[in-house]
């Protein structure tokens, strides 16, 4: 696994060196090229898609670069990536916006130059994006809820760790736990704060909300990296695995781990480095003047300690040695 991570890593890092040395400036690199723009490559679930970026845009003939913005909270720094991208004539885009409001101007900007943007999982608020690849993000979340008022047979207080504000994908997994929870008088949310999706943040969250609501029966977090915060501070709470409901959304190893020991009680997977692969494709299709959907969803799966041995994770996992 530290071979995989690595692996990964190493990928990143020369896909963003290779932007910084200017090594696609020529006039052929920009016609083949096809530039993600993430808002956090550093977190676990985008080092699982940067495999599938990359090693999509290799099958079909076209050199993938990834820029990363270093933070949810970074939007200036990923517009202006895209403003250079832009200006270097890429054949496509790819983009995972740092906020669905504040990426419209450039994203515009970009398709009347001519060059088609996807969104990938989060979608920028303008009828002008040439296409959206993504997850049933509020159909996830209601799965979720509904294992926790089954678990708790419909009573308990709930909190939320709702992750980084601004996103549509973010308020769509909100919208969709909170409306199922609703709907049993029982079930009660009783504290909710979005924030990053820095564990360590997670962490000191988690351990405000259970000084504050010791009752607590379950939490929702937004991905891995909060859910192992939120774990963190259970165990420093003294609670055992399964004392309190963790839901969370993706799988990476430390999250499946956590599973498998019984402090996460369930996840549902959206097939992200399927999710990455398609989002190449149809970057590339459209730059290559082909019609492509203007929506195209991955299929979700819920996993527990009981089904994660069972369920098809090929669109969630990297091969081992993948280079």
């Amino acid at each position: 696994m530290r071979t995989r991570s690595f692996l990964l890593g190493a990928a990143v890092a020369i896909a963003s060196l290779t932007c910084a040395a200017g090594l696609a400036g020529s006039a052929f690199a920009q016609e083949k090229e096809i530039a993600v723009m993430l808002p956090a490559a550093g977190d676990p679930y985008f080092k699982m898609k940067a495999f599938g970026y990359i090693d999509e845009g290799k099958k079909l003939g076209y050199t993938v670069n990834i820029y990363d913005a270093g933070g949810y909270g970074n939007l200036q720094k990923q517009v202006s990536q895209i403003e250079d991208v832009i200006q270097r004539k890429v054949a496509g885009i790819v983009l995972v916006p740092a906020s669905s409001d504040g990426t419209v101007p450039v994203v515009e900007k970009a398709i009347a130059a001519g060059i088609p943007v996807v969104n990938d999982g989060i979608a920028t608020k303008t009828d002008k994006i040439t296409g959206f690849v993504g997850e049933p993000s509020y159909v996830m979340t209601e799965l979720l809820a509904a294992y926790a008022v089954d678990k708790l047979g419909g009573t308990g207080d709930v909190v939320l760790l709702a992750g980084p504000s601004g996103l549509d994908l973010t308020q769509f997994r909100v919208d969709g736990f909170k409306d199922y929870i609703a709907k049993f008088p029982g079930m009660k949310v009783v504290a909710e704060k979005f924030g990053s999706t820095a564990t360590a943040e997670a962490l000191t969250t988690m351990q405000d909300f259970l000084q504050a609501q010791p009752n607590v029966k379950a939490i929702y977090a937004f991905n891995g990296p909060i859910a192992i915060g939120a774990v963190q501070a259970l165990r420093a709470a003294g609670k055992q695995p399964g004392d309190v409901l963790v839901l969370t959304t993706d799988m990476e190893e430390e999250t499946k781990r956590l599973i498998e020991e019984g402090w996460i009680q369930a996840t549902v997977v959206s097939q992200p480095v399927t999710m990455a692969r398609l989002a190449v494709q149809r970057a590339i299709e459209a730059a290559e003047g082909k019609a492509i959907p203007k929506e195209s969803l991955t299929q979700a799966s819920m996993i527990t300690k009981s089904t994660v041995g069972n369920v098809d994770l090929s669109g969630q996992t990297v091969p081992v040695g993948a280079q």
